[in-house]
């Protein structure tokens, strides 16, 4: 009987704690979506890398994939603009390695920074 009790004060516990912790979530207004609450919601990171070719060149429309550590790993493309800026994304794991043109580039980024990166092209035409 005390373990029933005791198992039973241990579950009312961890309940009350869990419902204490959602009272500080905050809830999107009338006017906002709930797309734009979730995103708000987590931890995502991100940076600005302006990716150049050896010439000085901006390497537009280029295709940069993010390759992330951790065991969730996995990799992500994104798109320079007319300017050769892309911005970057994560949230858990940090990016270890960009690959670009079909060659990588290891990399230690870090939140709200800019960066600017050289390709080993020398020009958009390599």
């Amino acid at each position: 009987m005390k373990k029933t009790i005791k198992s039973l004060s241990l579950m009312a516990l961890l309940v009350t704690t869990v419902f204490a912790l959602y009272s500080f979530v905050s809830v999107p207004n009338s006017g906002e979506s709930i797309q734009a609450f979730h995103l708000s919601t987590q931890s995502e990171k991100s940076c600005k890398v302006t990716v150049k070719y050896q010439d000085g060149d901006p390497a537009e429309s280029v295709t940069v994939t993010a390759s992330y550590a951790g065991l969730t790993g996995g990799q992500h493309d994104f798109t320079t603009n007319s300017n050769g800026v892309v911005t970057l994304t994560w949230d858990g794991n940090e990016i270890k390695a960009l690959y670009i043109k079909g060659n990588k580039y290891e990399v230690s980024y870090s939140n709200g920074k800019s960066y600017t990166l050289t390709l080993k092209q020398k020009n958009k035409y390599e």
